[in-house]
């Protein structure tokens, strides 16, 4: 099912959470909408899922409009970041609940819920936890619950409001991969929001930077890391460098001389210029502008800190090319730069 957003305008008190929003989610696709707090992500999945109402625009679900309809009326399947299982109820009776509330006309005979239920307990890898209660699950097993029995009323679309932000960094990095393998398998179309830049990044067909209740840039993951379209976007997907700058004859450079790169031709004057730090080269150099102030090594990777005039710098890169380098702390070394952007002064 294709979703889509039209002008979505939704205001809470002086609060202007959404500011005519307009987006296209293709169907079968997993979207991610990735933001900071107070962009308006979470906003706008409620108003998919018909749990908030928006204050003008349209929505439409497989072109029809979708706004005056109920959350049961549109199809929709909902994943909430705390689960929001029944501890009084057993693992099965969570999955089957949405399908046995179901109007007697509408709902499935008591075999063919039983069927369903066991289906979609193999399809997320526990069928052996059938008889359990939420209390005695860990909290991976009680999201995966909690998506099977969003799956179970069959929806045509599938929302998740930040499905992992209550379990910890090695369980999410576990569901992540089992959410695109099982998305992959099921084909639903998905929205999902975060605001883990990296979760989006590896999970996501496409992802939808906001901020302020505005869409900044939708592309796929690449696009958006590779090629933001905004400061905004660059600071916020990965860690950057950034540092002011004046921009003539197309080539930025720092107040203090230490720095020049080139320019987009379009930039003139006071900007600000953004890099990536794995995209900052270093190599020794004992007459060289800039001094290691710092080291952090962390696994196979490595954070070295410049200072280069004045001008903190971070560098990335594994912990074998820095051993290859010979940089210590207090060295003196030549600073280059591999990519960079520079955007106009806000």
């Amino acid at each position: 099912m294709a979703i889509q957003v039209s002008g979505i305008t939704k205001q809470f008190g002086s609060f202007r959470a959404l500011d005519a929003v307009d987006l296209e989610v293709r169907s079968g696709e997993l979207l991610a909408l990735l933001g900071p707090s107070g962009s308006g992500k979470t906003t706008l999945l409620r108003i998919m899922a018909g749990l908030e109402f928006a204050d003008s625009g349209s929505l439409l679900l497989n072109g029809e409009e979708a706004l005056s309809l109920t959350p049961r009326e549109r199809q929709v399947g909902f994943v909430f970041q705390h689960y929001a299982l029944f501890r009084h109820m057993t693992v099965f009776e969570n999955v089957a609940f949405g399908m046995k509330v179901r109007p007697r006309g509408q709902r499935p005979a008591s075999t063919e819920i039983k069927r369903r239920v066991m289906e979609l307990l193999e399809l997320v890898q526990l069928a052996h936890f059938a008889d359990r209660y939420p209390a005695q699950l860990s909290g991976g097993q009680r999201q995966r619950v909690a998506l099977a029995r969003a799956l179970a009323i069959e929806p045509k679309v599938l929302l998740l409001d930040e499905p992992f932000g209550a379990l910890d960094a090695k369980v999410r990095k576990e569901l992540r991969r089992w959410l695109r393998k099982l998305h992959e398998d099921i084909h639903i179309t998905s929205v999902f929001v975060t605001h883990d830049q990296e979760e989006a990044l590896e999970l996501a067909d496409r992802v939808v930077v906001m901020s302020q209740g505005r869409i900044e840039q939708v592309g796929s993951p690449a696009e958006v890391y590779d090629r933001p379209a905004s400061a905004f976007v660059y600071e916020f997907l990965g860690q950057v460098n950034r540092f002011d700058c004046v921009v003539a004859d197309g080539v930025a450079r720092t107040a203090n001389g230490a720095l020049s790169i080139p320019a987009d031709g379009t930039v003139r004057g006071p900007a600000i210029a953004y890099v990536r730090p794995h995209d900052l080269g270093l190599s020794p150099s004992a007459g060289g502008p800039g001094r290691v102030s710092g080291i952090h090594v962390v696994g196979p990777d490595a954070r070295i800190e410049i200072d280069l005039a004045g001008l903190p710098l971070e560098a990335e890169m594994d912990r074998e090319r820095l051993s290859a380098l010979g940089l210590r702390l207090g060295d003196q070394c030549a600073v280059h730069i591999d990519r960079a952007r520079v955007f106009p002064q806000p």
